[in-house]
């Protein structure tokens, strides 16, 4: 992901106009490892900053809510850092365009707690959280010959379907990649098993249905409420802030980062190469160096803070709403209060 230019070469070279953190001044100090680590700290200190860089932020892949299930593991989801935000479609909608929620019927949130049938009315998601897929609850097999039904259908309302994520007999997470969510499946005669710890992605045939291994340590959402018996159906659509990325060799890119970004990650490396000198007047140079370094972070923050946010409170009534003191006919408001 991005369109960098700028290696973590490149960057070590700028570095190096200095003299006294220069890798080439300084072999012993600043080998291959080492510059990588101290590439892989700079990536980190600039993504752990609280702001949502559009650089940095992804989409990931939609998903469907099913009957009374509350959690949905991922396959292969693993680059998840933070949540910016969420929205849903009620997809199976005849209208045009399909109803999308607000911005304020969404949260994201950092935890959620299991809802049961008694906690709580169902309803479309009001709110999201991320969570590892081990961490997850999940149903049993359904029995044999069982029918899994469409959630994208022409007629808007669907059939009471069954858990599409299940542990195995060996703890393996399944989650029911066929039928896909346009079409139906029917369960075969014997419950799917794998060997344990099965790798993410086996799969395992089940009459028409398949289902694939999601890892543990994969990533995974939780809505709350739960959705409801027989729809509707939401897609749902998340964003979220990935992970630092993690150099391998100097010859990588600085991706996600823009170049035009690249000198905020040039001054923390430059900071951090410091730290690594065999000079102890350069090493004592370190701490202001990096102070100065977070500060820089608010500027390249306010770099991207250019726009007005979207989002903002609005009351769904007056603060004072309509009162009739006198009947129907003399109703009161903040206007006219006598």
């Amino acid at each position: 992901m991005g369109n960098s230019t700028i290696s973590v070469q490149d960057i070590i070279d700028r570095v190096a106009v200095a003299g006294d953190t220069s890798p080439q001044a300084n072999p012993g100090a600043y080998g291959a490892k080492v510059c990588l680590a101290l590439a892989n700290n700079t990536m980190s200190d600039l993504l752990s900053e609280r702001f949502n860089w559009k650089w940095n932020s992804k989409n990931a892949q939609p998903f469907y809510t099913n009957t009374f299930q509350q959690d949905y593991p991922q396959i292969g989801l693993v680059d998840v850092e933070w949540l910016e935000f969420f929205y849903w479609v009620d997809i199976n909608n005849t209208a045009l365009p399909k109803p999308i929620s607000r911005a304020s019927d969404t949260q994201v949130v950092r935890a959620l707690p299991r809802q049961s049938l008694w906690a709580a009315q169902c309803g479309w998601p009001t709110q999201l959280c991320w969570m590892y897929n081990k961490d997850l609850s999940y149903g049993v097999w359904p029995g044999p010959n069982v029918t899994y039904g469409a959630l994208i259908t022409a007629a808007g309302q669907v059939s009471q379907n069954p858990p599409m994520a299940i542990l195995d007999a060996n703890g393996n997470i399944l989650v029911l990649t066929t039928p896909n969510p346009a079409s139906t499946g029917v369960t075969g005669s014997t419950a799917p098993v794998l060997a344990a710890n099965s790798a993410e992605g086996t799969t395992v045939t089940d009459g028409s249905c398949v289902w694939t291994v999601a890892g543990p340590l994969s990533q995974g959402w939780r809505v709350w409420p739960l959705p409801g018996a027989t729809g509707p159906v939401y897609q749902i659509q998340v964003k979220y802030q990935t992970i630092p990325t993690r150099f391998v060799k100097l010859s990588d890119l600085l991706n996600p980062i823009p170049d035009n970004y690249s000198q905020y990650f040039e001054r923390g490396f430059e900071a951090y190469c410091m730290s690594k000198s065999p000079d102890p007047n350069v090493r004592a140079r370190f701490d202001k160096a990096l102070e100065l370094w977070l500060s820089n972070m608010a500027q390249a923050a306010k770099q991207g803070d250019k726009e007005q946010s979207a989002y903002g409170l609005v009351p769904g009534s007056f603060p004072m709403d309509w009162a009739y003191p006198g009947g129907l006919r003399n109703p009161k408001n903040p206007a006219t209060p006598y």
